[in-house]
């Protein structure tokens, strides 16, 4: 395999892990956000409730279920690896250019 072939195979490598990891961390930062929303409301219920002793409480549930469906865990670490590989066949491209274990 040529050197020009390799860095190709690297920047494809390249760009396929940072996209998957880049859909991966938004998916993450909603489900995050559903979270925090939720918190946020179980907290001004409680509040609520407490200054208003006739009112019921409502509380939502199960909210980190969101962050778990959201993070996918096999694309983050393919991901990961694909940008690894990338580094790796960069180096090999390198290695190839400058002769370095021809000599």
């Amino acid at each position: 395999m040529d050197i020009e072939s390799i860095k190709i195979i690297s920047a494809i490598c390249s760009i396929a892990g940072s996209s998957i990891l880049a859909l991966r961390v938004t998916g993450i930062l909603k489900a995050l956000s559903i979270v925090a929303q939720a918190h946020e409301f179980n907290i001004n219920a409680h509040s609520s409730v407490q200054k208003n002793s006739d009112r019921a409480l409502i509380q939502l549930k199960n909210s980190t279920e969101h962050v778990e469906k959201a993070q996918k865990l096999p694309l983050l670490i393919s991901g990961f690896l694909l940008i690894i590989l990338a580094a790796i066949l960069q180096l090999i491209a390198l290695i190839m250019q400058n002769g370095w274990f021809n000599e």
